[in-house]
């Protein structure tokens, strides 16, 4: 094989020669305004003064003819120059001025008897936040999925893996309980009819015709009436206006670039922390998706006109329109734009040893003709610092402990409920020492049908599946359109 030689490049020097005699264009322009003035005094005073001319004017002239680096001195005297009049006008120093991020306002929610309380805030990464502007609070909500942890006839999670799942979100909630700006946790769970929206649109997409197309859609028909959706979403509500959280949005800017700041570290740990406990799916809502949520609920006739915009640029609905059109408040339940509701509070949780997931027996409610209730579950905790925690168990310690003497003054002997009471104290403590957090707990129950016999109907069998479960349902009564609006629109209200 020849050698093959490679090719090689070599570069000129840089050119020296100027102008005239190697001196440049800065050069010359010195040389010119040095001289200048001399001829000028030899014309008009004659060559004796123009020799002290020459002399002052010489250090210019100089200049021009010496250079550093190739470049005339008199170019590098003119940018030295340039610079130091530059810094003494403070304009060799920037620092650029960024824009805080502020919110997109979506419009304000109006609800009954909370009217122009709440703003729908857009974040810049399409976050709805929910503005209170009478509490100060922001509430973000998502939408989880887990593994489950509903212990219903249909699960496949073993008892188990749903004891771990509940483990790691008390967890969770342990973090919650450290973080004061947290005001209030609530965590919910809706049983609609389901929706075959993107199946029909993809079906019909593809035009197909003949038997097995009709036998198909006929599937697809079947799907549509008897599917069943359990859509869970958590809604953290953040305290701005007062306290940790008020410090730390003005730690992050202030004012409602500050709240954003703050909102978006909360999604980032809390999204963490929930795929880390098991949660396989963790999204925040956007503006229309979080105005889709309560509008289903006062609504539930539009709801399927709202599934129809799913996948679309439309998806969901308006924020500033999510209210209800209408809402009449009775004695034990509320009529809204096309619904009845009945509120429950949970007023007993089971005091006898059970599984975790025994609130499934309430979340697969069915009527007596095995069709799903229609309700929306809600559980709101109200985080307690550790501290202040344990500092309440010793509290109730103390009381036990009085009560406990008086009764051996009067010879009365301690009862079997006063033990308990004692032996729960010992078990929130311990939970405490375990890094759980502890969360003030309640818990609702908004049962929803298109008429008042319907809905009667449905109550009955939510109250046996409260009975099954081992939980005591008392109806709100006189209070049931302000439960519904907390429910429905998960804003950190509370009751």
């Amino acid at each position: 094989m020849a050698h093959e030689e490679l090719a090689t490049v070599r570069f000129s020097r840089r050119a020296s020669q100027g102008v005239v005699l190697g001196i440049d264009k800065p050069g010359i322009w010195s040389l010119g305004i040095a001289i200048a003035p001399v001829l000028a005094t030899v014309v008009t005073q004659g060559p004796f003064n123009a020799v002290f001319v020459a002399i002052l004017m010489s250090p210019l002239a100089i200049t021009g003819l010496i250079k550093r680096h190739g470049i005339a001195l008199t170019l590098w005297l003119v940018w030295a120059t340039r610079f130091r009049l530059r810094k003494m006008m403070g304009r060799t120093m920037f620092k650029r001025r960024v824009k805080r991020a502020e919110p997109i306002i979506r419009g304000e929610l109006q609800l009954p008897g909370l009217e122009d309380r709440f703003q729908i805030w857009e974040s810049p990464s399409g976050i709805a936040v929910v503005w209170d502007k009478a509490r100060q609070t922001a509430s973000i909500t998502c939408m989880v999925t887990s593994p489950g942890m509903a212990r219903h006839r249909t699960q496949v999670m073993t008892a188990h893996d749903r004891e771990h799942l509940t483990a790691a979100l008390m967890s969770v909630a342990g973090s919650w309980t450290r973080r004061r700006q947290i005001m209030r946790v609530s965590m919910q769970e809706r049983t609609r009819p389901g929706t075959i929206v993107r199946e029909q649109r993809t079906f019909d997409a593809l035009g197909a015709t003949g038997d097995l197309a009709e036998s198909y859609q006929e599937a697809l028909t079947r799907v549509a009436e008897e599917s069943v959706l359990h859509p869970q979403s958590i809604t953290l509500t953040i305290d701005a206006g007062g306290g940790a959280g008020r410090a730390a949005a003005k730690d992050l800017g202030g004012g409602k670039a500050g709240i954003l700041g703050m909102v978006e570290q909360e999604i980032a740990a809390t999204t963490e922390s929930l795929r880390v406990a098991g949660f396989t799916k963790v999204v925040w809502t956007s503006p229309r998706e979080w105005g889709a949520w309560g509008r289903g609920i006062v609504d539930p006739v539009a709801e399927g006109k709202i599934d129809i915009r799913l996948g679309t640029a439309f998806e969901g609905i308006a924020p500033e329109l999510a209210g209800p059109m209408s809402c009449i408040d009775e004695k034990n339940h509320v009529e809204t734009d096309s619904a009845f509701h009945r509120v429950y509070w949970i007023a007993e949780y089971p005091r006898l040893e059970t599984l975790p997931g025994f609130m499934g027996e309430v979340a697969s409610a069915e009527t007596s003709a095995g069709i799903p209730v229609r309700h929306t579950l809600q559980i709101v905790g109200t985080p307690v610092p550790i501290e202040q925690a344990l500092k309440g168990i010793r509290k109730q310690r103390e009381s036990w402990k009085q009560n406990a003497a008086l009764k051996a003054r009067r010879g009365n002997d301690m009862t079997i409920a006063d033990n308990s009471d004692w032996q729960n104290l010992d078990a929130r403590e311990q939970d405490l020492i375990n890094g759980q957090g502890e969360l003030a707990w309640t818990g609702f129950v908004v049962v929803s049908a298109l008429s008042h016999e319907a809905l009667l109907r449905s109550c009955t069998s939510m109250e046996l599946a409260g009975s099954t479960a081992s939980i005591e349902l008392v109806p709100l009564t006189y209070q049931q359109a302000a439960a519904l609006m907390t429910v429905a629109y998960p804003a950190g209200t509370g009751m």
